[in-house]
């Protein structure tokens, strides 16, 4: 079982992922790029990213992990 620093750091870089290559599609979308065979790509690649990051706070100790005494 990972530790809590470990999953922080992990969904972290996902997120980062995840932020990129949305920022790519909207990046597309102002430049009327949309339908292309670059935005195509840039999709499956967002969708991706979005996947991974569902898979790893969908672990079964995610809730753990994600539970700290920390006040935000």
């Amino acid at each position: 079982m990972q530790n809590t620093d470990d999953f922080r750091y992990t969904a972290h870089k996902l997120l980062l992922a995840l932020d990129a290559s949305t920022i790519d599609l909207m990046k597309m979308v102002s430049i009327s790029c949309m339908g292309s065979a670059a935005w195509k790509s840039a999709v499956i690649v967002q969708q991706a990213s979005f996947a991974e990051l569902h898979l790893h706070l969908g672990q079964p100790d995610a809730v753990t992990l994600m539970q700290t005494d920390r006040l935000h």
